[in-house]
């Protein structure tokens, strides 16, 4: 046996070690991979099992009556006074856990029957407020309203019934869409133009987190924005965003816009948009958080009763603000 024929033996006998190692390893890599995507797998089937039936069990919640609506306080800033309040569905399952609007108004989105909530809401909504709504000389009630209930050929009508049903003024009840809302489709526009001629007030939700489109803005004819929470919440801070709210301001005035700014929770929001002194609507758990409608009426009560007592000469809430320190003491 010759040195080079050793030297070759030893060649393959260490590449065939080497494939060996290497086919081993292999095996393992693709037991692994098999153990992973059949776990995979099986989260995702459950995954897609759980949705399926959370999907099962909202459409039930809604033929049956199972969603209910809190109502949230929107007051004049200048006084204090409840002035609408904003209708907000809630729901708990067949298991008893609460389910977050965002989520399960979401997938009923996805799945093609969001307009079944947004009736359920004008239903609800109406039937809680009919008497107040007109007999109230200000209060007006806020409902939600998704960008395919303005693609549906059959809100309209629906919503028409039971305006007509209860002989609420169509101006009590203010509908809410968002700014993507606006862009989706030609039906969805006719129906916006509609809701106006009919006397509905449109109001642009969560306005400056979206398109902000100022064309859009001017070409609706909208009556009012709801400036989002971001931007109250940066009142006060370093924040960029705190910079920007001038700005939404100066737009919504020179559009002649009303304002309705949400989420104001502290004392220092609220004289922010006081100092400012232009005439603002305000939303947030500094007036009230979101209650029941039979809360709603005894706050309504105590407010009536509030503004009664009042003395007759013009005034602000000012005074039921403490003072803020600007840091110059």
């Amino acid at each position: 046996m010759t040195v080079h024929s050793i030297v070759e033996g030893l060649r393959l006998f260490a590449i065939s070690d080497a494939w060996i190692a290497k086919r081993n390893l292999l095996a393992v890599s693709v037991t692994i991979g098999g153990l992973a995507g059949t776990a995979l797998g099986f989260v995702f089937s459950r995954l897609h099992r759980r949705r399926k039936g959370m999907v099962q069990q909202l459409r039930r919640a809604i033929r049956k009556d199972k969603l209910r609506l809190v109502y949230q306080p929107i007051v004049e800033l200048a006084s204090g006074r409840i002035v609408g309040a904003e209708a907000l569905v809630r729901w708990t399952n067949e298991s008893g856990v609460e389910v977050g609007p965002d989520v399960f108004v979401k997938l009923a989105e996805e799945r093609g029957f969001v307009g079944s909530i947004t009736k359920f809401v004008v239903r609800r909504a109406l039937s809680d407020f009919y008497e107040t709504l007109r007999s109230h000389p200000v209060f007006r009630l806020s409902i939600n309203v998704a960008a395919a209930d303005l693609a549906d050929r059959t809100f309209m009508p629906a919503l028409d019934r039971v305006i007509e049903l209860t002989s609420v003024p169509a101006d009590r009840l203010v509908i809410e869409i968002t700014e993507s809302s606006m862009v989706r489709s030609r039906i969805a526009i006719e129906t916006i133009h509609r809701l106006r001629q009919k006397g509905h007030a449109i109001h642009i939700d969560d306005f400056g987190t979206g398109y902000s489109n100022l064309a859009y803005l001017h070409d609706l004819a909208v009556d009012a924005i709801k400036v989002d929470k971001t931007f109250v919440q940066a009142i006060g801070t370093d924040s960029v965003i705190s910079a920007i709210l001038p700005q939404i301001l100066s737009i919504a005035e020179a559009l002649k816009l009303e304002v309705i700014v949400e989420g104001v929770e502290t004392f220092l929001q609220a004289r922010y948009f006081l100092d400012l002194g232009a005439p603002v609507l305000a939303q947030g758990w500094l007036f009230g958080r979101p209650v029941s409608a039979e809360a709603l009426h005894l706050l309504l009560a105590e407010d009536a009763q509030r503004i009664a007592d009042l003395p007759k000469k013009k005034g602000t809430v000012l005074h039921m603000l403490p003072a803020v320190n600007d840091g110059s003491s």
